[in-house]
């Protein structure tokens, strides 16, 4: 059995694991799975679930949960709000560092700070105090966090800069109390404190938070722009009377009425009435579909010109747009690498440094000489200052910081960060056809005229012109140099078939080939054949005609982008193979592939079967990088290691894409690959310098040299600690330089 349960204080990776701990222990818990984007928890038993004892044991470790019956039952935690005052805080903080940077670091230039300042030489450290204490107080969250994490030997990065922060402070404290009791032993230009160090890593690590909070709440938009699709209210039938309800309350056996222009509100059965649907955002279908009697409708589709009534035939659980909002939540339940291997890091890192600096001073508190308690205080803490992790929490958030910049300026936006770490591995490409491969946009690639009359052609321009139909509008530029006839009278609509107009003694009549049938079966058996031949070719034949006549035959086509076949070509040398994934039919899809050069083709999938596709080939091996527009693609751009959304598609396929292209240029996917690898390469080395510092002066800071008189003072290594620091930024940096892209 399953339920499902919503968590409205369920902030980060250790509250999804605190919760699944809990609730793993309730007798006949299967398996349960939080997911942190979502703020959902599902739990999986064998029997049926007690509530009351889910709730309970979450609440015990701090997390209120309840029940919800479906999906428009969830609550999304307020991000914006939470970012909103972390910005505000970050911003203080910025503010604060310019006085404390300023007074700590003019030591080296005594002459530019005020005499109060510096004599005696304790009112400027007091100051320098208070406002590291103030920016403490700011961002106490890492305190509290660090110190839990420590005591629960749960080491993570909140650790890391709790014991960077942490121990700068301390030993800036000890020198202040040492010079406010001797001050004639500190002379102003002499004194280095580490309060600018204390302060300055929760503010930059804050930077990175931000950032990640504001990609979670995008992804949470996922859901919400599904839920969108599905209307709030439905017209019921019952009896002689229509009813307007609410959608969540309608049963199967339920009859609807859905009336041009509205959204159907759930899945069903035509039982009476004619139209044309669009199901491009759920099925990927580009063109609309004609329904009648029988005909199977899906929720969130758009009803465009004709009245249905229709059977509800599904449960809302049950319906294709509720399956792929569950399969979005599951989908969208992840990991960050990046953080995962920080972590790890801090985990062995954080303990080895706290135990040498112990080590180092009990060794030299109790080496046989006279003994000397500020000396072994000294060394301990020498290790502890060269130590700090500030460049190995630097390392990553600077490196991604810049990273996201330089993706803005080639018009590329990061949603999710862990997909930089991903692109490394990804050795497949899979495209979406519509408004990825092609424009999304249907033209007329050819058209044979049979009139002579010019009157003729701007009746049809006319008729075209003042229709509303999607097809209208690749046959109106295509006859943009015609005018609007002075004869025209009024248009109307023949759902899912076509247009017609009447003008001053006749009618002209715009449609498929079944409307032609409709009003002249000979003129249909005539050009039967000439236009099933045109489909197959991947063309939408559109006829204009008469009683009597056949006027002229538009064919349509959605064109591919100009640069698609140069960019599979190109895409060839990344990826081991270049896939074709699309809900169009067969023809239209092989012949897509055809012009572009993809040689694997997948057609006429719906939703949940992309996802299906996805998940072969990560079983197979492989990486999967998923490009797309619709919310048709939502659940395989989740699904895919590496989803990219076209920014002319919808919200949802942005909101769950790992990058959106902005600019809808599919050389910017080359540019993703690119960029990532240099973005990697940046922290890789970030790290690797945060590490060598260490590795090379601890042992120096530990008195490791003083058989031979070298030592290194507390100044000394903090020093050293901000060169790490600042080689970091600085290889960061250049990144602007190194990370070339392909326009």
């Amino acid at each position: 059995m399953e339920k499902i349960y919503n968590c409205t204080n369920m902030h980060c990776a250790a509250c999804k694991a605190n919760i699944e701990r809990a609730v793993n222990t309730v007798d006949g818990v299967i398996s349960c799975e939080a997911n942190v984007v979502t703020g959902s928890v599902k739990v999986v038993s064998k029997d049926e679930i007690n509530d009351k004892e889910i709730i309970k044991v979450t609440k015990n470790i701090g997390y209120n949960l309840k029940v919800i019956k479906d999906d428009e039952d969830l609550e999304f935690n307020d991000e914006k709000s939470s970012n909103k005052k972390l910005l505000i805080k970050i911003i203080i903080g910025l503010v604060l560092l310019i006085p404390l940077m300023y007074i700590g670091m003019c030591g080296m230039y005594p002459n530019a700070v005020p005499n109060f300042i510096k004599d005696p030489v304790f009112v400027g450290e007091y100051i320098q105090l208070g406002i590291t204490l103030a920016i403490i107080g700011l961002f106490f969250f890492y305190y509290k966090n660090g110190f839990l994490s420590l005591i629960k030997f749960s080491f993570n990065m909140d650790t890391l800069v709790f014991i960077g922060s942490l121990f700068s402070l301390i030993f800036s404290i000890y020198l202040t109390i040492t010079h406010t009791i001797n001050p004639s032993e500190a002379h102003y230009e002499h004194v280095h404190l580490y309060y600018d160090s204390a302060a300055m890593i929760l503010v930059i690590v804050s930077i990175g938070k931000y950032i990640e909070g504001l990609s979670k709440a995008k992804a949470k938009n996922t859901i919400k722009e599904l839920l969108k699709l599905r209307p709030k209210y439905a017209h019921q039938v019952k009896g002689e009377e229509i009813v307007e309800v609410e959608t969540k309350y309608l049963n199967v056996g339920d009859v609807i009425l859905v009336k041009p222009g509205e959204a159907i509100p759930c899945d069903g059965l035509v039982i009476s009435g004619t139209s044309s649907v669009n199901e491009s955002l759920i099925s990927g279908e580009s063109l609309p579909i004609y329904k009648e009697e029988d005909s199977k409708v899906i929720g969130g589709s758009t009803n465009i010109d004709g009245t249905l009534k229709i059977l509800v035939n599904k449960e809302k659980k049950d319906s294709v747009l509720s399956k792929i909002i569950s399969l979005v939540m599951e989908a969208s339940n992840m990991n960050t690498k990046l953080t995962r291997k920080v972590d790890t890091v801090a985990k062995y890192f954080v303990p080895i440094c706290l135990g040498i600096s112990l080590i180092t001073f009990l060794c030299w508190l109790l080496i046989p000489q006279p003994l000397d308690f500020q000396r072994a205080f000294t060394f301990g803490v020498n290790v502890v200052v060269v130590c700090c992790p500030c460049a190995l929490g630097l390392a990553t958030p600077i490196s991604l910081l810049v990273g996201s910049s330089i993706f803005a300026r080639n018009g590329i936006l990061v949603n999710k960060s862990e997909a930089i770490e991903n692109m490394k591995d990804v050795n497949v490409l899979v495209l979406d056809k519509t408004n990825t491969i092609t424009k999304g946009e249907l033209e007329v690639e050819k058209a044979e005229i049979f009139t002579k009359t010019l009157q003729i052609l701007d009746e049809i321009y006319t008729l075209e012109k003042f229709s509303t139909h999607p097809l209208s509008k690749g046959i109106v530029e295509y006859l943009k140099e015609n005018k609007v006839s002075p004869d025209f009278i009024k248009n109307g609509i023949e759902p899912g078939k076509g247009v017609y107009g009447k003008f001053k003694d006749h009618k002209i009549y715009v449609g498929n080939i079944e409307y032609l049938k409709d009003i002249n079966d000979n003129l249909y058996n005539e050009f039967l054949n000439k236009i099933n031949n045109e489909i197959k070719e991947g063309l939408l034949p559109i006829i204009a005609f008469n009683e009597n006549e056949v006027f002229a035959i538009f064919y349509l086509k959605d064109k591919v982008k100009e640069n698609a076949k140069e960019f599979v070509s190109e895409a060839k040398k990344y990826f081991e193979r270049v896939i074709l994934l699309t809900g169009d039919n067969n023809e239209i899809a092989h012949k897509v592939a055809g012009e572009v050069g993809i040689t694997e083709v997948i057609s006429e999938v719906k939703p949940d079967e992309k996802d299906k596709v996805i998940q072969s080939l990560q079983n197979e091996g492989y990486k999967v990088m998923m490009v797309g527009d619709g919310i048709n693609d939502s659940i395989a751009l989740n699904r895919a290691d590496v989803g990219v959304g076209i920014a002319s598609g919808t919200d949802v396929a942005m909101a769950v894409s790992d990058f959106i292209l902005m600019n809808s240029n599919l050389n910017d996917i080359l540019n993703l690959i690119t960029i990532s690898k240099k973005i990697r390469n940046s922290i890789t080395l970030n790290l690797f310098w945060a590490f060598i510092y260490n590795i090379v002066f601890m042992p120096i800071a530990a008195g490791a040299l003083s058989f031979v008189g070298f030592t290194l003072n507390p100044m000394i290594c903090s020093a050293l600690m901000a060169i790490s620091s600042v080689t970091v930024c600085i290889n960061s940096l250049t990144l602007f330089i190194r990370a070339k892209t392909k326009k």
